[in-house]
């Protein structure tokens, strides 16, 4: 600090440090006090009867909490300060994440989108031919037998002669029923069923006994057989086939009965699981 003569008295020189704010609110928080008990004393030698008056208590008290809230204030000031920056930080901080998020969300959107889209038009390209390889599956079903047929065919009747009618060969035997079946296929037939039983490419018309076995089920008399096909073309086709030929001349020759008629619809069960198996042959190539 340095100082000057002025007038026989020494003056203070300004400090090189500017007093700060906090600095300020101490001093004046110190000195306000003083200040007034000095101006109150001042007053009381200045009355001429000489008496002193009360102190102003009122005035001190409020003196003194003018400088507690200054002070108050002065450090709510400067502790309130650092947090809230520290408070800004980090929401500033919390606000760069959720950006960072968003911005991650916002390219996996845009990824998940570019992969629906493909999907989709995939889904389109085989949408056609997934029908059309559905309509191929329903059609080797029937064929095969492995679902229950219905549409409309023939009905045919047979049995053994009649009592009476012939001594000899009159009756039916497996072969008769495998020429009938044969010549049914030939004219066409789509699905054909002997007593409810549905043949396949692995059944078997044989005898075991004395009783004709289909998809090894024994059968009883008379023999049913239904045909599904055109039902204006089937019986005139059959006719026709040597099955058919081999037919008429059992019942002419030897009495075997045999009675056909058409049906508008008919209804044939689905081949037996195990009449569908297959241990030893495999599908050849890709589908088509």
């Amino acid at each position: 600090m340095i100082s000057r003569t002025l007038f026989g008295r020494r003056a203070p020189v300004a400090s090189e440090h500017t007093p700060s704010s906090w600095d300020l609110l101490e001093r004046v928080s110190a000195t306000a006090l003083d200040e007034d008990y000095a101006t109150a004393a001042g007053r009381r030698e200045q009355r001429p009867d000489g008496r002193r008056r009360q102190p102003h208590v009122l005035g001190a008290v409020a003196v003194v909490g003018l400088g507690l809230l200054v002070m108050a204030a002065a450090l709510q000031t400067r502790s309130a300060g650092p947090v809230e920056e520290q408070e800004r930080g980090e929401l500033i901080s919390q606000i760069n994440d959720r950006e960072g998020e968003l911005s991650r969300l916002a390219e996996r959107s845009e990824g998940l989108e570019s992969d629906v889209d493909d999907l989709q038009g995939t889904a389109e390209q085989i949408g056609s031919r997934g029908d059309e390889l559905l309509d191929s599956l329903s059609e080797h079903q029937l064929v095969s037998g492995a679902v229950p047929a219905t549409g409309p065919g023939l009905r045919i009747v047979v049995d053994d002669e009649s009592e009476g009618v012939s001594s000899t060969g009159g009756t039916i035997l497996d072969v008769d029923l495998q020429v009938l079946v044969n010549g049914l296929w030939q004219a066409g037939a789509e699905a054909i069923a002997i007593n409810g039983n549905r043949l396949g490419s692995l059944s078997a018309i044989r005898t075991a006994g004395r009783a004709i076995t289909v998809n090894y089920n024994s059968l009883t008399r008379p023999y049913v057989v239904t045909a599904i096909g055109d039902p204006d073309t089937l019986e005139a086709s059959f006719a026709e086939t040597p099955g058919g030929q081999a037919w008429f001349d059992l019942e002419t020759n030897y009495g075997i009965q045999f009675d056909m008629e058409t049906a508008d619809e008919l209804t044939l069960p689905a081949v037996p699981e195990e009449r569908l198996d297959v241990t030893y042959a495999s599908r050849q190539g890709e589908l088509p």
